[in-house]
């Protein structure tokens, strides 16, 4: 198994830079993920969809706590 390497930046001129930064990050890393049963809270943070909830919730003292937003 490789490990994908994100390109390193090159020159003065930066946006090119971001640009390849940009599609490497979005073609390397997950989405937002889902939360089942076995997730556990391990630290404060860990932001993920709770598909029961059909919600997002977040991680904060041991426990998920479903975010409050207006759609």
């Amino acid at each position: 198994m490789s490990i994908a390497t994100p390109p390193s930046p090159l020159g003065g001129d930066w946006k090119p830079w971001g640009e390849r930064l940009n599609k490497f990050l979005t073609a390397t890393r997950n989405k937002l993920q889902f939360r089942d049963a076995e997730a556990k809270a391990t630290e404060d943070g860990i932001i993920m969809w709770d598909a029961v909830q059909n919600a997002v919730v977040v991680s904060k003292n041991g426990a998920w706590v479903k975010l409050k937003y207006d759609p």
